[in-house]
């Protein structure tokens, strides 16, 4: 009789023990959410260098040491507009878009189809195949652009060629065609396949046109540099300033003085490619490259040596492959690659964080606590991490090297300074933990996440360097930990970058001397 009761009574009781812990573990959760996000308020509000960065304080207000240019995200804009000298002259004038994209293509056509899809991503391009019958002068349009839509409407694209005069295709020659297709300027760049007794036969590829008739360029009109862009975190409009920073845009689209083409006969000329961390630098004079070009003139002469900034913010290491004829058209010498962040952040990390279980990301959308201590207790599985770098980053890095080194260009590698976090003190660490949450991983990984994976890509880097015989500049082991030679997770300070040319100068050096055949003269050359 008794049973039953005794029965409901226990499950009475773990029902609301259940109840209970369950409701403690609310508290405790909701407690330790309230702890983590009071103590991101407080580091907010008390670290100097995240109130440098918000512009209240001018990093040179508590610097012990010389004083250096203010870097873009160190304190306070100290230089109006009117004050701002942007750069050279320009002297030299714009590539010819015919000649430009009829070496582009003819890079195209050598490539294999897995250049050819990365180009055609990025530009936005559709391949076409056109056939113009020579007796009825009707025409045929199929697309063929194998990472677009077979479904895909080609009436607006085959309309306007009825509008392009006979006499370019019988020429036999390629040719450039600018009109507006759906409201949107195109260029039509038309490609010559074969010219027989029936058809004249071209390729034609569609490509988003970015003109500048509608932008105003004086010299201290507000200029920002998002208007600069050609594609976004790929190409720059040539020949503009932007009055935000010291920032003048060359004849080729990079941030440097002007190309002189074809190159200067007995000029050896280098490109440094990379992100924002080779395009930075207050102004164009104090980006690396500039510097190191300095450096570099002192041993071997003015007219002996041109290094050149083509560092484009945003880039990745596809986005460099896909890019690949431009460098060519440069005829360098050399290339610095000094890339892989942007990779390791924006590929790597979210590639890895969207294959996790979804309450497990939730969690991290969520909960500042989650982000910022659970990362440590489950981490993301590190055999899966080195399968995202081969396949998002060495991939492109070994076709990048190989398309180089078939043509007889050397490529020099440079390592990725990052302040370790274990090598930070603790102001340090609350410093970029914050902006790295704020501004970089999120969600994705946080800041111990990305010092530790950076540390085994920059080994890893070595290790290929050494595999294929490219000669390696040993950046990251030679840069300090410390917020007096970086502004955040990447990005240097003025006095970081003068280290860092300094580091490739006394790598580079020798192998110039081996490959010029110059002795070192006694005396610097002068400016």
């Amino acid at each position: 009789m008794n049973e039953k009761p005794s029965k409901r009574r226990k499950i009475i009781y773990i029902f609301a023990y259940s109840i209970f812990i369950f409701f403690w573990l609310i508290v405790i959760c909701l407690s330790l959410e309230l702890f983590e996000r009071l103590r991101w308020k407080y580091i907010e509000k008390n670290n100097k260098f995240i109130r440098i960065r918000r512009g209240e304080l001018l990093y040179k207000e508590w610097d012990e040491g010389p004083e250096e240019s203010v870097q873009y995200g160190e304190g306070k804009n100290i230089f109006p507009p009117q004050n701002m000298y942007i750069g050279d002259e320009y002297c030299e004038p714009e590539p010819d878009p015919l000649a430009m994209w009829s070496y582009r293509f003819h890079i195209y056509f050598a490539e294999d189809e897995t250049f050819q899809s990365a180009f055609r991503t990025i530009y936005d391009i559709k391949q076409f195949r056109i056939d113009i019958h020579k007796t009825d002068h009707t025409i045929t349009c199929s697309l063929i652009s194998p990472d677009t839509q077979a479904s895909m409407d080609t009436q607006p694209y085959l309309s306007p060629i009825h509008n392009i005069p006979l006499k370019n295709f019988q020429t036999g020659r390629a040719f450039l065609w600018q009109t507006d297709i759906q409201e949107k300027q195109c260029q039509f760049f038309f490609y010559p396949i074969h010219d027989n007794l029936e058809n004249y036969s071209f390729y034609s590829f569609v490509l988003p046109y970015k003109g500048k008739k509608d932008l105003i360029n004086p010299l201290f009109v507000e200029m920002p540099i998002h208007k600069l862009w050609n594609i976004i975190y790929f190409s720059y409009l040539p020949h503009l300033n932007s009055t935000e920073m010291l920032f003048r845009i060359n004849n080729f689209g990079f941030r440097d003085r002007d190309f002189k083409f074809p190159k200067p006969e007995g000029v050896f000329r280098i490109l440094c490619i990379g992100a924002s961390t080779t395009e930075e630098g207050m102004s164009n004079q104090e980006t690396y490259p500039k510097l190191l070009e300095q450096e570099l003139q002192k041993h071997f002469g003015r007219n002996k040596i041109e290094v050149f900034n083509c560092g484009i913010s945003g880039m990745i290491l596809k986005k460099h492959f896909a890019k690949l004829p431009d460098y060519l058209y440069l005829q360098p010498d050399l290339i610095i690659l000094y890339e892989g962040i942007n990779d390791m952040i924006y590929e790597v990390f979210p590639n890895a964080f969207d294959s996790s279980p979804i309450l497990w990301r939730k969690s991290f959308f969520l909960s500042q606590f989650a982000r910022k201590q659970m990362r440590g207790i489950l981490p993301y599985p590190q055999e899966k991490i080195n399968q995202y770098i081969q396949r998002h980053i060495f991939y492109y890095i070994d076709r990048i090297y190989n398309a180089f080194s078939f043509r007889g260009i050397d490529m020099c590698i440079s390592s990725i300074g990052v302040p370790y976090r274990e090598k930070l003190n603790k102001t340090d660490r609350d410093y970029y933990d914050y902006y790295y949450d704020k501004e970089w991983g999120w969600a994705d990984s946080t800041f111990q996440q990305y010092s530790d994976v950076m540390k085994q890509y920059n080994q890893q880097l070595k290790n290929f360097c050494k595999e294929k015989g490219i000669l390696y500049v040993p950046v990251a082991e030679n840069m300090p930990a410390s917020t007096r030679y970086f502004g955040d997770i990447s990005h240097m300070r003025q006095v970081g970058i003068k280290l860092k040319v300094k580091i490739m100068a006394e790598t580079l050096i020798p192998y110039l001397k081996k490959v010029l055949n110059i002795p070192q003269p006694t005396t610097a050359v002068s400016e």
